[in-house]
C-alpha cells in the first residue's frame, strides 16, 4: 500500500471527518469476492499488499467501485479478522472515514468516552465497537496515492459488467437503537443525522448518518428474522451491509437473472444478493440514494 498522511500547514484543525475513506469487508478468499465484484459489478483494483504486521494481518487491497474505494482483506494472521471470517464467514467488517487531523480527532472521541482500541499506524487508528453502537470504526488521514480523490485516475471498468454501480449508496449496520445510535454516531462524526423512520418496515433502515459524501444507514437488529432479509442470521450489532447504486433497478433484477445469481429478496427499492454470490460480501443494489444524502 502506497500513500501518505496528511498533515495541514498551521496549527492543528479541529476534529472533522472529510469523507469516507472506505468501506471494508474481510472474506474468506480474496481472490473469489474480487472477481465477483468485478465480473458482476465492474470493480476495479487500486492496489494489493500483503501484510503480517498486528492490526492489518491481510492479502488484500483498496477497490474502486462506483464512486468510492472499498478494502476487501482475506486474514493472513491470527486475531480480530481472523476470527470474524471463522464466526460469520466473512462480510462487511467496518467502515473508514478520512479525518481532517487525527491528533484532533483522537482527543474529540476520548473526550465523548470512546476507546481508542488500536492504532496500527501513526496515522490511522480504530475505535472499540462497543463504544460507537457495534459499528466498527477506522478513523485516518492517510492519503492512498491509488485513489482518485488524492489525485489518481478514475480506474478503467474492465469488460462490460452486466450490473454496471454508479455509486456506494450507502453502508448498512444493524444496532440496537437506530435513532438513538444515529445521534451517537453524528456526535462522535461531527455530522448530521440525515434521517429517522421508527415506522420503517423490516428490512428498511430506520435512521442515517451522514459520513461527508456517503452515508450510513442503521437498521434495526430486533427484525424478527434477519435470515428471511439477508440471507443471513445476525445476532449482534456489526456493519454487515454494502449497498450499491445502479441507474435502472428493473434492468439490474434481469441481468441478474441472466447471470444466475441468487437473490434473497426483491421489492421496490433494493435487491439483496445471496453473500456467497459474492464472496461473501453482503450486497445490496439500489435505483435511489437515501434522504439527506448529500449526493442527492
Amino acid at each position: 500500500m502506497s500513500g501518505r498522511s496528511f498533515s495541514a500547514a498551521g496549527p492543528p484543525a479541529a476534529h472533522e471527518v472529510r469523507w469516507m475513506f472506505h468501506s471494508t469487508a474481510m472474506v474468506p478468499d480474496y481472490d473469489h469476492a474480487v472477481g465477483a465484484l468485478r465480473d458482476l459489478f465492474g470493480l476495479a483494483v487500486l492496489e494489493y499488499g500483503e501484510s503480517s504486521e498486528p492490526g492489518i494481518g491481510r492479502r488484500g487491497g483498496m477497490a474502486w467501485l462506483g464512486d468510492n474505494a472499498i478494502e476487501i482483506g482475506q486474514p493472513v494472521v491470527e486475531g480480530g479478522a481472523a476470527q470474524f471470517v471463522a464466526r460469520h464467514g466473512g462480510g462487511m467488517h467496518s467502515v473508514a472515514v478520512q479525518v481532517r487531523d487525527l491528533t484532533a480527532t483522537v482527543a474529540h472521541l476520548e473526550a465523548a468516552g470512546v476507546r481508542i482500541a488500536a492504532r496500527p499506524r501513526p496515522e490511522m487508528c480504530f475505535t472499540d465497537p462497543r463504544d460507537t453502537g457495534g459499528v466498527f470504526l477506522q478513523w485516518s488521514t492517510f492519503e492512498l496515492a491509488e485513489d482518485p480523490r488524492f489525485g489518481a485516475a478514475v480506474p478503467p471498468v474492465g469488460a462490460d459488467p452486466p450490473v454496471p454501480v454508479r455509486t456506494h449508496a450507502f453502508v448498512g449496520a444493524l444496532v440496537e437503537d437506530p435513532p438513538r445510535c444515529a445521534r451517537h454516531l453524528a456526535e462522535l462524526l461531527a455530522t448530521a443525522v440525515t434521517f429517522v423512520e421508527p415506522g420503517a418496515p423490516a428490512g428498511a433502515p430506520v435512521a442515517g448518518v451522514s459520513l461527508g459524501d456517503c452515508t450510513l444507514a442503521l437498521y434495526a437488529l430486533s427484525e424478527p428474522d434477519t435470515l428471511a432479509a439477508w440471507g443471513r442470521a445476525y445476532d449482534r450489532p456489526r456493519t454487515h451491509l454494502l449497498a450499491l447504486g445502479v441507474d435502472d433497478l428493473t434492468a439490474a433484477r434481469r441481468a441478474l437473472t441472466g447471470a444466475g445469481v441468487a437473490v434473497v429478496r426483491s421489492d421496490e427499492d433494493v435487491v439483496v444478493l445471496e453473500p456467497a454470490t459474492t464472496g461473501g460480501v453482503q450486497v445490496a443494489l439500489t435505483g435511489r440514494l437515501l434522504p439527506g444524502d448529500p449526493r442527492a
